[in-house]
């Protein structure tokens, strides 16, 4: 693993939870974390979730250890699947809990981080506990970005957006959604 790179709890996780990083992880974690944009074109199974949400999840745990975390979104999932951003948003509970249970292990402050998923199905009662308590992660759709952009309290949460995962981009890239959707990053 590459064990310089994370907080010793979020390492710890990783190397209880895995035998090795894959190569598409050992290439892309020092790239992300040194704050250039990265695209990860790799097989299915080769980790590039994890390689994408890591470094984002350890700036979190790190922000978090040196202050409370702020009510904000900071991280920013985009995923053309909606049945993808559910399974997103549960896998995503494995390392939360994992990282957790190291910090307490070693006897350091809780952090927690919370997700939201924000697609046509949000409910009105979700989305109102949303403007009241922000996600630190947010993951949506690219029609819910649209419209999330589109609204003032959506323009509010995304305003401290600092990390955009975009998976699957090669669903999107050649057509009328793909060019949507780079309308509304850009105008995130």
């Amino acid at each position: 693993m590459t064990t310089e790179l994370f907080h010793p709890a979020v390492t710890a996780w990783l190397e209880a939870a895995f035998a090795a990083a894959t190569p598409t992880q050992l290439q892309a974690w020092p790239a992300i974390k040194s704050g250039r944009d990265v695209l990860i074109a790799a097989p299915t199974g080769s980790g590039k979730t994890l390689a994408a949400f890591m470094s984002a999840l350890d700036t979190l745990v790190q922000t978090g250890l040196n202050s409370p975390l702020p009510d904000k979104t900071t991280v920013l999932y985009i995923s053309p699947l909606k049945a993808l951003s559910n399974d997103i948003q549960r896998n995503l509970e494995l390392p939360l809990r994992g990282i957790r249970e190291q910090l307490r292990n070693r006897g350091e402050a809780d952090v927690a981080i919370r997700t939201w998923v924000r697609t046509g199905d949000t409910t009105q009662t979700e989305r109102a506990a949303m403007r009241k308590l922000a996600p630190h992660i947010t993951i949506t759709t690219p029609e819910s970005l649209y419209i999330l952009l589109g609204s003032e309290s959506g323009r509010d949460m995304l305003r401290s957006v600092r990390t955009v995962i975009v998976d699957e981009i090669h669903a999107l890239a050649n057509s009328k959604r793909g060019s949507h959707l780079a309308l509304s990053l850009e105008r995130l």
